[in-house]
């Protein structure tokens, strides 16, 4: 091949240009690609999450309802104390 032909070819914008464009739709796709993976990546990691959240959910609702008989049982100390008070009062006084 002469040098002037590789030169003018070496030098034609046609040519830049088709390699600009090559370039580009290569780099597009592997744009897609990759952000494909990033997608499934990402779904993994929301379902995990959602998961975790619910498991966390659960755990506050029971955390909630234990709390809730907690509760309940020191009303019912509570009560059950001020009886003994009272009593105790009133066997003071008598």
């Amino acid at each position: 091949m002469d040098y002037t032909v590789a030169n003018e070819i070496a030098t034609s914008q046609a040519v830049w240009a088709i390699l600009c464009i090559l370039l580009a739709a290569y780099f597009i796709r592997e744009m897609k690609k990759e952000n494909q993976v990033h997608r499934e990546d990402s779904r993994k990691r929301e379902n995990a999450l959602i998961e975790h959240l619910h498991r966390s959910n659960e755990s506050q609702e029971k955390t909630a309802e234990t709390l809730e008989q907690i509760q309940l049982s020191l009303r019912s100390l509570e009560k059950r104390m001020d009886r003994v008070e009272q009593n105790m009062y009133v066997q003071r006084r008598s």
